[in-house]
């Protein structure tokens, strides 16, 4: 959807209403806690026996599919679980290899080099320099104002005093909430900032003056 939508606004056929009310069924519920696995992740796996490497050490990535593939035992099933989880799926398997397998499975993700995030993302959307999704770092911490300094800052014709935040509840409701980025810039009033959750949608609308 995501795709479409910014497709029409790049070859003029733009239809979401100026408020960016259009925008705000794209927030999506993302349920607290460990992040589970999903295609287009980048997971590093190791496997060790009797205290040496039993099968090299490598980066693998989540296919279409939800798997990863592994020597000797080919294709291995991981969409939805965490990385606990595969880590006991893969070692159970290499014990019909190997005597008492340990495999560690870590994500592996690098801000700025096209990877996806583990811990999900933001969509930004507006008087945006670069609108589109936004990642999250392993901390969390990702404010409004750290997400649009990401995004590339906004436009001069920005009204930074009515960014709106939207987020869904766990049912399916819709929450928004409004932040003046103009005050936190001129007043140093952190306090006004607020820090976004995975599946948030930022707008930045346009100035009327």
């Amino acid at each position: 959807m995501f795709f479409c939508v910014g497709g029409c606004f790049f070859c003029g056929c733009w239809t979401t209403p100026k408020d960016g009310s259009g925008f705000d069924d794209q927030a999506q519920y993302v349920e607290e806690g460990e992040p589970t696995i999903k295609p287009g992740l980048t997971l590093r796996v190791a496997v060790t026996a009797s205290g040496a490497e039993a099968v090299q050490e490598g980066l693998k990535e989540v296919n279409a599919n939800g798997e990863i593939l592994m020597p000797l035992i080919g294709s291995v099933k991981c969409e939805g679980m965490t990385v606990v989880d595969l880590q006991e799926k893969i070692r159970t398997a290499y014990k019909d290899y190997y005597i008492e397998p340990q495999v560690t499975v870590g994500f592996v993700y690098a801000e700025n080099a096209g990877m996806k995030s583990p811990w999900g993302s933001v969509l930004l959307m507006g008087e945006i320099g670069r609108p589109g999704p936004v990642n999250m770092s392993s901390t969390r911490d990702l404010t409004v104002t750290r997400a649009l300094m990401l995004a590339g800052g906004v436009t001069a014709l920005a009204d930074k005093r009515n960014v709106r935040v939207t987020r869904r509840e766990k049912d399916g409701s819709l929450k928004k909430f409004f932040v003046d980025i103009d005050k936190i810039g001129k007043e140093g009033r952190s306090d006004l900032d607020i820090a976004l959750k995975p599946g948030d949608v930022v707008w930045v609308p346009e100035s009327w003056y």
